[in-house]
């Protein structure tokens, strides 16, 4: 299991259907519509001209929404990750010690998914760093296998922990181990809780 520390400073579109009105429009044509004995032969009326065009909204094609790129790893303070966030790798060799993290978007291709979030309950001064992380490894053990719904054992993930460094815990009172699941085959899209994997 590997175990990272946290820094003093903080804890690790339907386009518009346009329909056109038809209007059906009967002319005499010069028939006569009357019988003979009523027709007036006297005077001539001639039809009144009609406008046999009827306009038609056209519909204009509309274009596709673009698709927005994707953001991007942004660096976040580490007081301000929470369960269910996502972040990458620091590069070849990330701090043992830091105060920020490169957080992504899940639905995005990701190293690692925070699952669980727990306060030490140690009180008194910085327990030691092998105390501290023996700590952590156990709180994200014991999560691991409710947010994955497999047993570690049984399990193709991983998990590592951030955890308080010493002048945090002694000066800023940080006692938060945040537990991060990863596929060490690989970078993840999407949540892996509940993925049996």
């Amino acid at each position: 299991m590997s175990e990272t520390r946290r820094s003093p400073l903080g804890r690790i579109t339907f386009g518009a259907l346009a329909l056109g009105t038809a209007t059906l429009t009967l002319t005499g044509c010069g028939l006569p519509l009357l019988p003979p004995a009523f027709q007036n032969t006297d005077e001539t009326v001639a039809p009144e001209p009609v406008d046999t065009e009827t306009p038609t909204d056209v519909v204009e094609p509309t274009e596709p929404e673009d698709t927005p790129e994707p953001a991007g790893p942004e660096d976040t303070d580490v007081f301000a990750i929470y369960v269910g966030d996502c972040v990458n790798e620091f590069g070849e060799e990330g701090p043992s010690e830091f105060s920020e993290a490169p957080t992504i978007s899940c639905s995005e291709p990701h190293d690692y998914e925070v699952y669980h979030a727990e306060d030490v309950q140690e009180t008194g001064l910085y327990p030691g760093f092998d105390r501290i992380s023996e700590i952590a490894t156990e709180i994200c053990y014991d999560e691991f296998a409710d947010f994955v719904g497999t047993s570690y054992e049984e399990s193709g993930l991983d998990f590592t922990s951030w955890f308080p460094t010493e002048d945090g815990w002694n000066e800023g009172a940080d006692r938060e181990v945040l537990c991060l699941i990863y596929d060490p085959a690989g970078q993840a899209t999407g949540t892996l809780e509940g993925s049996r994997i």
